[in-house]
């Protein structure tokens, strides 16, 4: 039996397209033409991370 931390590896980098299969292919498609596709690899604190190690300022921290 697999961890959630090698599942969640075993399909990294499908997110876009599990949302477009089972979601919400429209959103997925937006997302795309702004150039908000990004792919988060972590978090800390108010800020995420992509693969390459940019930084993004989460503006929905703590929301609930």
């Amino acid at each position: 039996m697999m961890d959630l931390k090698e599942l969640i590896g075993k399909r990294e980098g499908e997110n876009f397209e599990l949302h477009r299969e089972y979601l919400n292919p429209f959103l997925v498609r937006v997302l795309e033409i702004i150039g908000y596709d990004v792919v988060y690899t972590r978090g800390e604190g108010a800020w995420l991370y992509d693969a390459d190690g940019n930084r993004y300022l989460d503006f929905l921290s703590g929301y609930s």
